[in-house]
């Protein structure tokens, strides 16, 4: 660097570290059975119609739909969301054009380049229509339930002035959402005007698209298999509606995601019980998987939801639930447990299930299972909020939520310490510059227990835990400790009588 003669001002980071910012919270993982959907891909979506363009919108024998529906109606934000289906039967729906007499171009359901299957693309046509200006380029429009959804205008297989139809109607990025095209080899003919008997240019039905429809093992085997898609991305609640299994098959998916949740350290799985389980048969249910710091917790029973191609449908609650998670979190934080009259289920209008106090209290405490209930002058509310573990210290959905916030938060924020020099400088500044100004805005805002904030969070970077022998192995240790909130779970009103302080006197 050159300076100048006088004054010169150079800026530079100075001894600030940076502070660290809150994770991300809220952000589901959906794995569903839907009309559409590329196989494998996981795609983003913030609002449900993100959900339509990639996966279609309601099916009979699936919840995907329903369900993500539901997180978006009850405060959700961001979910991402996969296909799963039998790819041995699933097939993309097609249709063969000619042109002059010969094969002239291919249609297959799809999106942006790639085959999308499913009996969806049966409801796809393809209308072939000269274009207006040049007598040497055609005209495709894509029809999607009747209606004109895309239209690719001044296609050509030769020439300079007209576009490839394989080209621009395949690009990954700009290309069509409802169909793929292939132009057979040595092809070098338009494909034909699409008419009828009368010569009226109609739109031309693609066919054969197959669903490829899972149940039991099958099921249970491609919902588990899913899991893995979500490693790359930063999710914190896991949920399959699909899981709607009856049989001793429905907890392979369930002990799947518990041990993916565990494994990764930073989401909680949000399942559901059985259909048309009572309360007795979920307890023994909700045994099944109880245990020491699971990251997970159960909810019962279904809830009954409009049905946009019916009327009513009952429906597994965990959509609806984990919408239920992202709101709390928003107006309280995520600390706040996501259970009481402020946690009402959005558009549900019945459940499965209504069960007395006793039954609940018995539910909750011997087989770790919520329950959603209807309470008169409430609604329908979650009115429980218990993890899946026996340990007294992660007993609560709050908490588990917090320590993934909190150790998501502290990996992202403290990445700038990596490579640093192990000294006490580097100790000093992680502690006091970002960790406990970042425990500290926590403990304002009510996120741990009562007390002084010496009192419920402590940060340990000092000689005793990074000795010499582990600074010379390039180890820095960080230990922190808090004491979470925890939720008023049981509330006991004393009403008894007293002596009246009236007394009789002779006048």
């Amino acid at each position: 660097m050159t300076f100048n003669l006088g004054l010169n001002v150079v800026e530079v980071d100075g001894r600030v570290a940076p502070s660290i910012q809150a994770a991300p919270t809220s952000v589901a993982a959906f794995i569903v059975r839907a009309e559409r959907g590329l196989e494998n891909e996981v795609y983003r979506l913030t609002n449900w119609s993100e959900y339509v363009e990639h996966f279609g919108s309601f099916m009979a024998g699936a919840f995907g739909a329903y369900a993500v529906r539901g997180f978006f109606d009850n405060g959700g934000s961001v979910a991402y969301v996969t296909r799963v289906m039998d790819t041995a039967t699933a097939a993309a729906a097609t249709v063969d054009l000619d042109g002059g007499g010969a094969a002239a171009l291919s249609v297959t359901a799809g999106y942006r380049g790639e085959e999308d299957p499913g009996t969806w693309g049966n409801n796809i046509a393809i209308q072939i229509r000269e274009n207006s200006e040049d007598t040497n380029a055609y005209d495709l429009l894509v029809h999607h339930n009747g209606f004109v959804v895309e239209t690719w205008g001044n296609l050509n297989l030769g020439g300079t002035a007209q576009q490839n139809p394989a080209t621009v109607i395949n690009d990954e990025f700009s290309g069509s959402k409802y169909i793929i095209v292939e132009v057979p080899v040595d092809v070098t003919v338009n494909p034909d005007e699409t008419v009828d008997a009368d010569d009226n240019v109609v739109p031309v039905l693609l066919a054969n698209g197959a669903d490829g429809p899972l149940t039991g093992t099958d099921l249970q085997n491609a919902l588990a298999g899913a899991l893995s898609r979500f490693d790359i991305y930063d999710v914190q609640l896991v949920c399959s509606p699909e899981n709607d299994e009856t049989d001793a098959d429905t907890a392979v998916f369930a002990n799947a995601a518990l041990t993916y949740c565990a494994a990764r350290g930073d989401c909680m799985f949000v399942g559901h019980t059985p259909f048309n389980q009572d309360a007795a048969a979920t307890k023994a249910y909700g045994k099944e998987f109880q245990g020491d710091k699971v990251y997970g917790a159960l909810y019962f029973p279904w809830i009954r939801v409009a049905d946009p191609i019916g009327t009513q449908k009952w429906i597994p609650p965990t959509g609806h639930i984990m919408g239920v998670y992202a709101r709390t979190e928003q107006e309280r934080g995520i600390w706040k447990a996501p259970a009481g009259n402020a946690a009402r289920v959005n558009n549900a209008l019945d459940i499965q299930h209504q069960i007395t106090s006793a039954v609940h209290t018995d539910l909750v405490k011997n087989g770790s299972v919520n329950a959603v209930r209807y309470i008169p002058g409430q609604g329908i509310v979650i009115d429980s909020s218990r993890t899946l573990s026996t340990n007294p210290i992660w007993l609560y959905v709050n908490v588990r939520l917090l320590f993934n916030f909190v150790k998501s938060s502290l990996m992202s924020g403290l990445r700038w310490v990596v490579q640093e020099p192990n000294d006490q400088t580097l100790w000093n500044k992680a502690k006091f510059n970002s960790i406990n100004p970042f425990l500290m805005g926590l403990w304002r805002r009510g996120a741990f227990g009562a007390g002084l904030p010496e009192e419920v969070f402590t940060v340990k970077i000092d000689n005793e835990n990074n000795s010499a022998a582990s600074i010379q192995q390039g180890i820095l240790n960080i230990e922190v400790y808090f004491y979470p909130v925890r939720p008023a779970e049981t509330i006991v009103i004393t009403v008894g009588q007293q002596e009246s302080g009236a007394f009789a006197s002779e006048s």
